[in-house]
């Protein structure tokens, strides 16, 4: 029964399956759970609606938008294609309502998920959100009461492209013009990002240099995935021929920042928002207030992000746990992750909205750039004196074996004396374990680390089934080349597959 209803598309941070797999009508029951969640939990009285770039989308977003009319619940939809980001505007400005981005991010061209908002722009996952969030929703799923309302909902279209723009260009302090004479590359892999971007470093003035711009659910190149290299490496090639200052790639939905200088080297996310963070600091002033940075952040980074006034604490890979972190938490405003992921706290209209917008993070990157080459130059000499494996996994046959392997892994290095992390200060569960040698646990602008300090992170991915993750990081290539080969020798006995990427 498990198998028929497709119950492994309920993910911890949101929905992702193969198209395929979810029938039209798996595709209308797991609608009618989500209006039913929506109507009879949240009491929402209505849902915003949109697709990103992925061909199976606006199929999806049909099915869906019936069934929640069917419910009684109003329905404002985004017309065309969006972006996450964009999509994230849309509740912004619909605090009242419940919201619905159909697509898989950077999974293949073939999959199709959900990723759902309460109102108030509050994420839904598992164990997030009323009554358990997905959780809910699944047995919801499960029951496939019938949601029929005594009267239909009605449903409007909204185009906020334009405001979207604008608020996001405010949010970076850029004026129309006022990225004149810098020039900027980007690669959109054929996602959802394309138009807002051209429309913005448009308006900016900027000498912007767009590649792969049509959003195509084909994904010609492949998965939409900056972390691929043979998918960026047309992109690579003519951004270092195209004379640009910086680079930025984009996925699938358009809410991840790959940031490059125009020869090609790639800077870490931790390092980016480190380099903003004064920007992002006066945006944001006051005492006693503070950022999170995932477990994989360069110890680096994080204290040069510390040098800016703030506190930076550890905090779990996972969107909808760092939004809710933030919600949670009015002393901090804003975070990273490495996978090229940047959140914030945004006023609107009065509200505190913790949620991302990429838009106003390229334009930000862009500016500060622009204006004060000299701060990433400082950073990329800081990050080459540092060595990284950007993160990797391996598939296992089941969940015992690769509990066991990452068990093993932690218990060998452990055994070696490095200091082991495993939940948040405030807490929560990382569900990953941070390992280090060489430099403390809590890092700040105070920190110094040793000749030969490493880090590992390791963790399960709750994307991608049978897969664990790594990432290391340290003071040169040698040693984290001689951790990485420890780290594959130690999971070959458990059934490792071979080594994955993306």
């Amino acid at each position: 029964m498990a198998d028929d209803l497709n119950l492994s598309m309920f993910r911890a941070y949101d929905i992702r399956t193969p198209s395929a797999l979810l029938t039209p009508e798996l595709s209308g029951r797991l609608a009618r759970a989500e209006a039913r969640y929506f109507r009879d939990v949240l009491d929402a009285p209505g849902v915003v609606i949109a697709h990103d770039a992925r061909s199976t989308g606006p199929r999806h977003l049909t099915m869906a938008a019936d069934a929640y009319r069917d419910a009684g619940l109003e329905v404002v939809v985004l017309p065309g294609v969006s972006s996450t980001s964009l999509f994230y505007y849309a509740a912004m400005r619909h605090p009242d309502l419940a919201a619905v981005m159909f697509g898989a991010s950077h999974n293949p061209a073939g999959d199709t998920g959900r990723k759902l908002l309460a109102p108030g722009v509050l994420p839904i996952a598992r164990e997030i959100g009323p009554e358990g969030g997905l959780d809910r929703i699944q047995e919801l799923y499960r029951d496939d009461a019938s949601t029929l309302a005594p009267r239909r909902g009605s449903i409007r279209a909204v185009e906020l492209i334009d405001d979207y723009v604008a608020f996001s260009m405010e949010l970076a302090g850029v004026e129309p013009g006022g990225l004149g004479g810098v020039r900027v590359f980007q690669d959109y892999l054929f996602g959802a990002a394309g138009r807002e971007m051209m429309l913005a470093f448009g308006r900016a003035g900027a000498e912007l240099a767009p590649l792969h711009f049509a959003a195509d659910g084909a994904f010609p190149l492949g998965d939409p995935n900056p972390v691929k290299r043979d998918v960026i490496a047309p992109g690579l090639a003519a951004m270092r021929s195209s004379g640009a200052l910086l680079g930025m790639f984009f996925d699938g939905d358009g809410d991840r920042l790959d940031v490059y200088r125009g020869d090609g080297t790639y800077l870490s996310s931790s390092f980016v928002y480190a380099a903003i963070m004064p920007e992002i600091r006066r945006r944001h002033p006051g005492e006693g207030l503070g950022v999170f940075a995932d477990l994989k952040s360069n110890p680096l980074a994080i204290v040069e992000m510390a040098r800016c006034g703030v506190a930076v604490d550890v905090i779990r890979n996972g969107h909808s746990q760092i939004k809710e972190s933030l919600a949670r938490d009015p002393a901090r405003f804003g975070a990273v992750e490495e996978s090229a992921h940047f959140y914030e706290a945004f006023p609107l209209d009065g509200g505190r909205y913790c949620t991302e917008n990429t838009l106003a993070f390229a334009l930000r990157v862009a500016r500060v750039w622009g204006e004060a080459p000299e701060r990433f130059e400082r950073l990329f000499e800081i990050q080459g004196t540092t060595a990284r494996e950007r993160e990797w996994g391996y598939k296992f046959p089941d969940d015992a074996s690769r509990a066991a392997a990452l068990d093993a892994v932690r218990e060998s290095f452990e055994g070696q004396g490095f200091r082991s992390l495993s939940r948040m200060k405030n807490g929560m569960d990382l569900e990953a374990t941070l390992m280090r040698w060489g430099l403390p646990l809590d890092v700040d602008e105070h920190t110094q680390l040793a000749d030969d300090w490493l880090q590992v992170c390791q963790r399960i991915s709750q994307s991608e089934d049978g897969l664990a993750r790594w990432e290391v990081s340290g003071a040169t290539p040698e040693l984290v080349a001689h951790v990485k080969r420890r780290i594959a020798a130690g999971v070959a006995g458990y059934g490792a597959g071979s080594e994955y990427q993306g």
